[in-house]
């Protein structure tokens, strides 16, 4: 089974802030723009439940683990990151790895 996947959490902390359009519409496709040369195929963007511990999560697929890496140390991920602060006062949580299994029921 081939591909990465990089999960993308947001924390949720007392008074944070989250823009979900600015997130949407121009930091997504800054981080689109600069990682599908290392094989991003796809994002799904998500709203989670009031409850839990974080806000937004994304999950992103590659065609690799491998191209998750060299986007990762690719330099234009210095824009990516720095971007951040842009729509959110709390620091993402990354968590990354090979895809060992994915069926469709």
């Amino acid at each position: 089974m081939a591909g990465g996947q990089v999960i993308v959490a947001y924390p949720r902390k007392e008074g944070y802030k989250f823009n979900k359009e600015y997130y949407l519409s121009t930091h997504m496709p800054l981080a689109a723009k600069h990682w599908k040369k290392h094989g991003m195929k796809s994002y799904t963007v998500t709203e989670l439940s009031a409850d839990g511990p974080y806000t937004y999560s994304v999950v992103i697929e590659f065609e690799s683990a491998e191209g998750w890496g060299a986007a990762a140390t690719d330099p234009n991920t210095k824009d990516v990151m720095e971007d951040v602060p842009n729509f959110s006062s709390e620091q993402p949580i990354l968590i990354s790895g090979g895809v060992i299994s994915r069926e469709t029921v």
